[in-house]
């Protein structure tokens, strides 16, 4: 976690290191689902074990055999802190979805417009998390959800307070 208590989000793996595995061990071969889902696993950190599982069965089951779709909301006010920082407050609400779906949604702030990544925040179901909160190092034009589309949703909204 980051000093916003939001757990940080770096590339989850090194995607192009584990396509070079994979296409070593499966050159000129067919290679399954399955196969592929196990080369994965042997590539996963911690923050994809978003069950405990230590599989990715349940990315696989969302997001190759399984058809749902999210939608997001994320509802924050920011306020004036001390020594020109500023108080983020808010929530995030995962719907559409049914009880087992998991996933990491990215949470980002746009200082001056630069888009930073401020981390992820870990939903299952169809839920609204908890209260969120930590300060910023100033006041951000707007905050954002899946600002890199860096997950599948059908609508993403933010809206402050």
């Amino acid at each position: 976690r980051d000093v916003t208590g939001v757990q940080t989000c770096a590339l989850p793996i090194s995607f192009i290191d584990m396509m070079h595995d994979f296409v070593g061990a499966y050159a000129n071969k067919s290679a399954s689902t399955e196969e592929f889902q196990k080369m994965v696993e042997k590539h996963m950190t911690a923050e994809m074990d978003i069950d405990g599982s230590h599989s990715m069965d349940w990315f696989f089951r969302e997001w190759v055999y399984g058809t749902e779709i999210p939608s997001y909301r994320l509802e924050y006010s920011l306020t004036d802190a001390a020594a020109g920082r500023t108080q983020f407050t808010g929530h995030i609400t995962q719907s559409d979805v049914s009880e087992g779906f998991r996933m990491r949604v990215p949470l980002y702030a746009d200082l001056d417009g630069r888009i930073v990544n401020l981390g992820t925040v870990p939903m299952a179901g169809s839920m609204t998390s908890n209260v969120i909160r930590f300060q910023l190092p100033k006041r951000p034009r707007r905050m954002l959800l899946n600002a890199n589309y860096d997950i599948l949703a059908s609508s993403v909204t933010a809206d402050q307070k």
